[in-house]
């Protein structure tokens, strides 16, 4: 990952910048404890990156690139509530260590934070373009993870209406940061949309690692326990293509056990043991490849720069990562 240290490096220098005020500490304190965390960036990265892929000055984007990063932590901890999860990124979550209303309250904080961050780009920039497309890529977010919950009580969701829901509650937020870098660097309509495909294609290719790596992944290095998606009863992509696959019995048995999430230990093991049976973990791992190729091949058509080169390794990176 050496070559994204001069990236990372400006990111964590302008989200230290942040002048959070030391009162309410409610408010503030939640907020510097989830950007403290050991997240990867990604997102704000991209922003840079596209930015100097088209032609701008990528130090430009920064204010955009924080907005992202600080968009992407609110959705983390309205998600975690909703989740009821207990750690993230190897640390308490933030309902747990705090409680669930000052959490909320610190993502609404950390969204009001993003819009102000967007205000200390150049005029030059078309501000109210840029605005709508950072405020469409949240509705989306909201959407995906609206069908995501909605999922969680159907046995019937199908592999396009999950690919629909990632679409949304993964990608539309990378989508997005590809866009504004674009946006910033003032490039033609043309351009921002290709953006959005190649965003599209790597966020969906992302998300499907995501369940894949909730099955597979070392949980120290994931930071979260093994199956925690199959104990919530979420509709992956494996847990979607199982019920697809399995015998009428197996089939029986699982929807049974999603009925009364959520699984225990026992009976996670025994739905990982579905998904080695039909080969549904192969299945996805083909379909992250696809979505990652598409992404790759997406770039052809942009010249040749180290911006260009960055992007080609940060996408050969993420299909690697293993966590």
């Amino acid at each position: 990952m050496d070559f994204i240290t001069s990236y990372t490096d400006l990111i964590e220098k302008e989200i230290q910048s942040l002048d959070f005020p030391s009162s309410p500490e409610t408010l503030y304190s939640p907020q510097r404890y989830i950007l403290e965390s050991n997240g990867k960036r990604i997102r704000p990265i991209l922003v840079l990156m596209a930015s100097g892929l088209c032609g701008g000055d990528a130090k430009t984007a920064l204010p955009a690139a924080v907005a992202v990063e600080l968009i992407h932590n609110f959705t983390l901890l309205h998600d975690d509530i909703m989740d009821q999860a207990e750690s993230r990124r190897g640390k308490a979550t933030v309902h747990i260590r705090w409680d669930v209303a000052t959490a909320i309250l610190a993502g609404d904080g950390m969204f009001t934070q993003a819009l102000l961050q967007l205000q200390r780009l150049p005029e030059s920039v078309n501000h109210k373009k840029l605005t709508r497309i950072f405020l469409e890529g949240i509705n989306h977010v909201c959407e995906g993870q609206a069908l995501d919950m909605e999922f969680e009580d159907r046995l019937d969701v199908t592999a396009d209406e999950y690919l629909s829901m990632i679409a949304g509650k993964t990608a539309a937020l990378i989508k997005v940061s590809l866009q504004i870098g674009g946006i910033v660097a003032e490039v033609p309509e043309e351009v921002t949309e290709q953006l959005g495909e190649l965003g599209l294609s790597l966020g969906i290719a992302f998300q499907i690692q995501d369940d894949l790596l909730d099955v597979v992944a070392d949980p120290e290095k994931f930071g979260k326990k093994r199956g925690g998606d199959i104990s919530e009863g979420k509709k992956t992509f494996l847990m979607v293509k199982t019920l697809e696959c399995c015998t009428a019995g197996e089939r029986e048995w699982l929807t049974g056990k999603l009925s009364s999430k959520p699984l225990q230990q026992d009976d996670i093991l025994k739905v990982i043991d579905l998904f080695r049976k039909y080969e549904i973990t192969d299945s996805a791992h083909s379909l992250m490849n696809h979505y990652y190729e598409k992404a790759s091949k997406m770039l052809a058509g942009f010249e040749d720069s180290d911006y260009k080169r960055d992007l080609i390794q940060l996408i050969t990176y993420l299909q690697k990562r293993e966590f």
